[in-house]
């Protein structure tokens, strides 16, 4: 029998997703925050094995707006770094759960770096998967920047909805795009497919995929990183994002630091997910003795 719970909240534009495991005696809270285009189930895997482990404890996965089973923004929201932060802020008030312990993947912990940073006092702990803290370019690149993200939306206005030819059509794209076995990736795939008589389509709102029209310096990255309060962790796996071996300066910005490679690429959580979870079960730990 599955332990998770499906559960939901209204929050000002629309609902967000949930999937839970929740025991009846609850010690700590864990909130995972999932990347760019994938979903709550991409912590499936890690939750159960961390579940385990610790029985006691009460884990929530959630859906971003635009992504998986919660609501696309409407009108012509483009899902802004920003306001990301922003809607984390409101399911924090909402579920009353404070301070925190938050694991991001990728966007979730781009994400979850600079909530912790804008309130501390909200955030026990974080844990970093595949991300460093804030994307950050070069402050020339500022024109380029826009003028991409707005052509971007251009083609998004002219691009028709894309229908599938099967589940398992949609499962072999989704393990060929991140290179991934396709056991892994079918859980994220099933919670983003809408399956009704006549089509089958991806719940993702198409607006998630435009490009960004801003991208903060390194100067407001690093600022950011350094009013971090909370002991933090990032795990990297070692096929994952290059970038984020080149960035070990940001080390230095986060006052409780530590960092792990393991083997895998940018879903290194998802090929292993008990090693990630013995990292989050010992900040855990750490957090409360």
């Amino acid at each position: 029998m599955s332990p998770f719970q499906e559960s939901s909240i209204e929050l000002h534009h629309g609902t967000i997703a949930m999937m839970e495991i929740k025991p009846k005696n609850t010690h700590q809270t864990l909130l995972f925050l999932h990347g760019w285009q994938d979903n709550a189930a991409t912590f499936k895997t890690t939750m159960e094995t961390y579940a385990q482990e610790n029985p006691h404890h009460h884990l929530i996965a959630i859906d971003w707006f635009g992504h998986g089973r919660s609501s696309h923004k409407g009108g012509d929201n483009f899902y802004h770094f920003f306001d990301y932060i922003d809607d984390l802020h409101q399911i924090v008030f909402h579920l009353k759960l404070e301070p925190i312990v938050i694991i991001g993947h990728s966007l979730g912990a781009l994400v979850a770096s600079a909530y912790s940073a804008v309130f501390p006092e909200k955030v026990a702990a974080l844990v970093m998967i595949e991300a460093l803290g804030p994307l950050s370019e070069e402050e020339e690149a500022i024109s380029d920047r826009i003028r991409q993200g707005i052509l971007s939306r251009q083609r998004y206005r002219n691009k028709p909805q894309r229908t599938l030819k099967n589940t398992q059509t949609a499962i072999e794209l989704r393990a060929s795009v991140n290179q991934l076995a396709e056991r892994l990736v079918e859980p994220m795939v099933m919670r983003s497919l809408s399956i009704n008589s006549s089509s089958l389509q991806w719940t993702t709102d198409a607006k998630v995929k435009c490009d960004a029209l801003y991208r903060m310096s390194e100067v407001h990255a690093l600022a950011l990183l350094s009013k971090i309060e909370c002991p933090v962790i990032a795990i990297i796996g070692t096929e994952g994002y290059g970038h984020l071996k080149e960035k070990t300066h940001r080390y230095d910005y986060i006052s409780h630091f530590d960092w792990y490679q393991i083997e895998g690429g940018h879903h290194c959580h998802l090929e292993n997910p008990i090693q990630v979870s013995s990292y989050i079960s010992a900040l855990v730990n750490k957090i409360n003795t």
